[in-house]
């Protein structure tokens, strides 16, 4: 079973290069399951329905968030309405049956997890009694496949996540800084693992936004309305190959493309 998980999507650049890629990434890597991170898909906070239509019709199969998903209200309707859109479960109780979903495939169903982590981040739930929680759900104990995405800041918990689920799940896919980390491995216990993805967006920004507009922000203390950048994108993403028969992964390539 080979999964494509793409880094944060951000607004609008990023949303035209996964357009522009994915079907050509489709027919070179034969994915079975496609999972994006689009917390940032809409003006680099949440995402709007036209935002999801447009990614789902380009090919993303699974939409997982962050701290920004609950930045557009419509986010509420399209988890109501598409289990495939996820929200981190232990930010809200609101949302917490929204946090995973058990999606089937040809090699067998495949479980994603959304998490987020606690440091720097608002009114969270502690993420690792939050992930016991959802290992022991009935269904998703019976899947062999499972994929977590933690969305979170903090390098040491995102490493203390995959010290939690080693040799329990599939793969432990880091979101959230907007910057690739050159750790991608898969452990002795069949767990793959990067601390983060990376960035579908604009690469010579800041973190997706405008240089311009945050340098200010920067130098006078100033809350100035943060702009998405323009320019040309970089796709990053991660490809994991895992072994559908033990749910071990076999192996995790970190993927970047340019537009």
């Amino acid at each position: 079973m080979r999964l494509l998980f793409i880094g944060d999507i951000f607004g609008r650049p990023g949303r035209t290069i996964v357009r522009r890629l994915l079907p050509q990434l489709k027919t070179e890597l034969q994915p079975t399951v496609i999972v994006a991170n689009t917390e940032n898909a809409t003006h680099g906070t949440g995402m709007t329905r036209s935002a999801f239509e447009e990614l789902s019709a380009a090919g993303v199969d699974i939409f997982t968030g962050g701290n920004h998903t609950l930045g557009k209200p419509e986010i509420l309707e399209l988890m109501q309405e598409y289990p495939s859109v996820l929200c981190p479960g232990n930010i809200s109780p609101a949302v917490r049956r929204h946090g995973s979903v058990i999606w089937q495939t040809p090699e067998g169903p495949i479980a994603v997890i959304n998490v987020m982590g606690q440091y720097c981040m608002n009114g969270t739930d502690n993420p690792f009694r939050y992930m016991e929680e959802v290992l022991r759900d009935p269904e998703i104990a019976a899947v062999r496949m499972k994929v977590v995405d933690v969305h979170a800041e903090a390098t040491a918990e995102k490493a203390a996540m995959l010290h939690l689920l080693d040799g329990r799940v599939s793969a432990v896919l880091g979101t959230h800084t907007h910057v690739p980390t050159a750790d991608a491995r898969v452990t002795a216990a069949g767990t793959a693992f990067i601390t983060d993805v990376g960035m579908t967006g604009v690469r010579s920004s800041i973190i997706g936004l405008d240089p311009e507009v945050m340098m200010r922000r920067f130098e006078t203390g100033i809350m100035y309305a943060p702009r998405v950048a323009e320019g040309d994108a970089t796709l990053m993403a991660v490809v994991v190959d895992i072994d559908a028969s033990t749910g071990n992964s076999m192996a995790i390539t970190l993927l970047q493309r340019e537009s």
